[in-house]
């Protein structure tokens, strides 16, 4: 909750309204056991890379300072990288959605990066950019459902 609170003295100005939202995603992921990191210098947050998610010790970590206060885009990489945290631990690492659930919500900036990703992840991948793009009540109301919350 404190890290939160700062998030939303860091976000200032009509942006923070949004901080209920985040909080929410935020709370879900951890009800699945998972730790979020809001970081403003953690060592793998090089330019460019907005979050990740570290299975080694079980933590999201958001780059905050990459993110250029956009509550947004802060929104959709928290759902992601908490997405990634769902496929572990309640799918045995498998994507739930079939492709054909996938496909056509990929754009062609998505379907060109994925080709970065080792082949074994693209599917999860690919997945998780879908997902992130759920309305935040519907993704919680999921992740709920789908790990038995």
């Amino acid at each position: 909750m404190k890290r939160l609170v700062l998030l939303g003295l860091l976000l200032a100005g009509p942006a923070a309204a949004f901080t209920p939202e985040l909080q929410g995603v935020e709370e879900t992921i951890e009800r699945i056991g998972t730790k979020v990191l809001w970081s403003m210098g953690y060592p793998e947050c090089r330019q460019g890379i907005l979050g990740f998610y570290r299975p080694s010790i079980d933590t999201v970590i958001i780059c905050q300072g990459n993110h250029r206060r956009n509550v947004a885009e802060l929104l959709s990489t928290l759902k992601h990288e908490g997405w990634h945290a769902v496929q572990r631990k309640c799918n045995n690492n498998r994507a739930a959605l079939r492709d054909d659930q996938i496909r056509p919500y990929l754009d062609r900036n998505d379907r060109v990066n994925l080709h970065r990703y080792h082949p074994k992840q693209q599917r999860a991948e690919a997945e998780a950019r879908v997902v992130e793009q759920i309305p935040t009540t519907a993704w919680i109301r999921g992740v709920k459902t789908y790990c038995d919350l």
